[in-house]
């Protein structure tokens, strides 16, 4: 029983706001080349691997370098970490901040 209540539980957490798939993700990077995608991994785990374009900004450094990256509020705002926990988090304190395009990529860079 409680493994079907973890599965219910992830399936609802990835439907939740703003999470994106890769294939959905290319496509808004196509139709909007503006778009910032952010890494919100450690600096290490960004120079092991990362996507081309990706600036990295780590979840623990996000309160005080966003701004420096991102002036307008409004842009969008593509977030990815390993397996997409922390860029849910970043996610949703980007929103709290008043970002308004902000988006996750489910399954991180491990769902590529």
């Amino acid at each position: 029983m409680s493994r079907l209540i973890y599965k219910l539980k992830r399936k609802f957490m990835r439907t939740c706001g703003n999470s994106i798939n890769y294939s959905t993700m290319k496509k808004m990077l196509k139709e909007n080349p503006n778009i910032i995608v952010v890494d919100v991994r450690t600096e290490d785990e960004y120079m092991n691997n990362h996507l081309d374009g990706a600036i990295n900004i780590p979840m623990q450094d996000i309160d005080t370098r966003i701004n420096k990256f991102i002036k307008n509020k409004k842009d969008v705002i593509i977030l990815y970490c390993e397996y997409g926990g922390r860029s849910r988090k970043v996610k949703n304190k980007l929103q709290k901040m008043g970002y308004e395009n902000v988006y996750d990529l489910d399954g991180g860079i491990e769902a590529i």
